[in-house]
This record gives C-alpha cells, structure tokens and sequence, in this order.
C-alpha cells in the first residue's frame, strides 16, 4: 500500500514538473510569466512601428510637395470650363488667364478665382486643380433680365439681384431696356422694375418691351397683349403678386391702359 502511493505521489511530481517545463497551467493556456513577456515585446516593438509610419508620411507628402511645387511632371497644361460651352468658354479662358506650363501647385487659384469674379459676369466661381495637369474653372453665369442705361448713356445688362454685368450696344431682343421719366434711373427705381417683372407669370413677361421709372420710382411698362399694346402703370414697390394678378386679368378688358397703381382700385381705360 505504501508502496503504490509513493509511486501515484511520484507521477503527480512528474507531472507538475512538465507543466512548470512547458509553461501549461491547468487551463492549457500561456503562463502568465509568457503573456506578460510578449506584451513587453509588442510595447518595444510599437515605438518604433509608430516612428517608420511617420518616416512614411513624411516622404510621401514631401514626394507630393516636390512633384506639385518643383516637377516637370505635374504641370498646368490645360483649363477645363464647366457651365458655360463654345465662345463664353474661351471668354472664361481669356479673363481667367491661367499660367500654363507652370508647376500645378504654384497656380494661384485664389487669385483666378478673383480675375473672373472682378469681371461681373458670373454669379458664382469655383477654381481647382484635378491633378496632375488639369485648373477646372467651375461658373454659374449671370442672366440678364433688364437692360438700363449708365450715366454715359451707355446700355448694361442687369441680373435678378440688380447687378450690372456687361456694356452691349443696344437691349438684346427680349430684354426690357430701362429709362428714366426725367433723370438717371436710380437703384430703388431699378429693383422696383425687377421685382414688377419678377412677378409677372411668363407669358405675360415675355409681352414687356420696355420699362419706364418714372418719379418716387414708379414704374410702368409697355405690354404687348393679343389685343395690343397696353400701357400698364405698376406704381411703387409692394402688393407685386396681388398686381401681377390684376393685370393678368385686365388684359382681357378693352382699353389701352391698365392701372394697378393702387391695387384696391384697379382702371383700365
């Protein structure tokens, strides 16, 4: 008896022994003198997985830098226009004046962007680079729905928000041209006109060859209906869609003049 339990304490040593050799504890896992060395390890080994990433990042932007700023390889060799085609293209190519053949980087996109906005006749601008060769100049072009003469009595267009964009010779067919009862058309007197068309339905503005202000900046206009030529006198600014309404409706009646100067009493005669 004695005996076979010296020799089942003699295997219980041996095998106690084998799991201090081979580091397993009871579970079969890492002892926790080996799971303490390996994250010691990965500690070393991640300050230096940190500094090449950096090293990394440095020479990728410094090769970016140098290709962009200093190489030949990334030139600006073309513009590309978007929003408006054919003529008003070369027109934004003109005015923009982009520096081809320089290295992409170093084209002043701010300084595009303010050439063509000086130039007044694109509401909005946009100006980027599409590498490796490309400036894409994005514009949205004013359009015009008034014509008025400067005090040098020359013609400009002017847009939806009053801007005056371009000198032309004469109105464009469709563009009401604006004049002053007496004396130079002034700036209440000009959104006073836009807003009167602005309230028109379509039909009814395409009608409209011209647009007189007259004084306290009141406003009338020559309208061309199925059954003639109306004049309509607008009056002042406010009430648009109300008078906008009425002379869709007086149109109808007989007379050459349409009255909605004071919408709640309308006359045609």
């Amino acid at each position: 008896m004695r005996l076979l339990d010296s020799l089942r304490g003699s295997r219980r040593s041996s095998a106690r022994a084998a799991q201090v050799r081979t580091g397993l504890g009871g579970t079969g896992l890492p002892s926790a003198r080996e799971r303490f060395e390996r994250r010691a390890a990965a500690a070393r080994r991640r300050p230096r997985l940190i500094a090449g990433l950096a090293l990394a990042l440095v020479v990728l932007v410094g090769g970016l830098f140098w290709l962009g700023w200093y190489s030949s390889l990334a030139t600006a060799d073309r513009v590309q226009v978007e929003g408006v085609a054919g003529s008003a293209a070369v027109e934004v190519e003109k005015v923009a004046d982009v520096p081809l053949g320089s290295p992409i980087m170093r084209v002043d996109t701010g300084g595009v962007a303010d050439r063509l906005i000086s130039h007044r006749a694109y509401s909005s601008v946009s100006v980027s680079r599409s590498l490796p060769h490309t400036i894409v100049i994005s514009v949205t072009p004013r359009v015009a729905v008034l014509a008025a003469k400067n005090p040098k009595g020359q013609v400009e267009l002017v847009d939806k928000y009053g801007m005056s964009f371009r000198i032309v010779a004469e109105a464009p067919k469709g563009i009401p041209l604006v004049t002053a009862g007496s004396e130079q058309v002034t700036a209440a007197g000009l959104t006073g006109a836009i807003r009167a068309l602005a309230a028109l339905d379509p039909k009814t503005r395409a009608g409209v060859s011209s647009v007189t202000v007259g004084a306290s900046d009141q406003v009338s206009f020559i309208l061309s209906t199925k059954a003639g030529r109306r004049t309509v006198i607008w009056g002042g600014a406010g009430e648009e869609q109300v008078k906008s309404r009425l002379v869709a409706i007086l149109t109808t009646e007989p007379g050459t003049v349409i009255d909605v100067s004071v919408p709640n009493s309308p006359v045609t005669r």
